[in-house]
């Protein structure tokens, strides 16, 4: 709920304009997002009792909003790729196994990696992404790093693909979810060309199950 939770939602946060954690709880966009990923695809999933869920789930909402911690949004995306795998795939597979169908903010947040994964150049020790006019470091193992910047060029549907194939990153490929491959696609397409705020608000206009 915790790690899900923030690596779900950060990057496109980042992305949306945002810098600090506790800045996204006072936005109501991207907390409704995150709301909505802990009630209805997360916490759904889980097999401990649902009282003891929505409890910790609430403790979280008061972590997040702690007045006394800036806690950056590019400090918590160090190695997104792997914290995705980790803490974000299993949601994903238990949401589909319990539901089959994709799960829509979860799935999101797969674009929003890719999205932020973006690459302006790579350097030693990092790649620079572009948010409007300022850069950022993107910082994950090289062979990420690499892989990203060898198909920065990608159009969105490609790129998901070849992300997704990757099983290198994910240990599996991820296209053999039915119906995952075409959610991130068109989830990529909606940041590049409406922005990060715009998918946000797309996810919580989908109809819950």
């Amino acid at each position: 709920i915790l790690n899900g939770a923030h690596t779900s939602m950060v990057l496109g946060a980042f992305l949306a304009g945002q810098n600090i954690v506790r800045d996204c709880m006072h936005d109501p966009v991207i907390r409704g997002y995150m709301e909505r990923i802990l009630q209805q695809e997360v916490i759904p999933t889980l097999t401990l009792p649902k009282a003891e869920l929505d409890e910790f789930a609430a403790a979280v909402r008061d972590r997040f909003q702690n007045p006394y911690i800036d806690h950056a949004l590019l400090s918590i995306s160090l190695n997104s790729t792997s914290k995705w795998k980790a803490r974000v795939l299993p949601s994903v597979k238990g949401y589909m196994e319990k539901y089959g169908t994709v799960p829509p903010c979860l799935a999101m947040s797969l674009a929003f990696l890719i999205a932020f994964y973006h690459c302006e150049r790579l350097e030693d020790e990092q790649m620079i992404g572009k948010r409007g006019d300022e850069e950022y470091p993107i910082k994950d193992d090289r062979f990420v790093l690499e892989f990203y910047a060898a198909h920065k060029n990608d159009a969105p549907a490609d790129l998901v693909h070849a992300v997704l194939t990757n099983e290198a990153m994910w240990g599996e490929d991820l296209t053999k979810l039915p119906g995952f491959e075409q959610a991130a696609a068109e989830n990529l397409r909606r940041i590049r060309t409406e922005g990060a705020r715009a998918a946000f608000a797309a996810c919580l206009a989908r109809p819950a199950v």
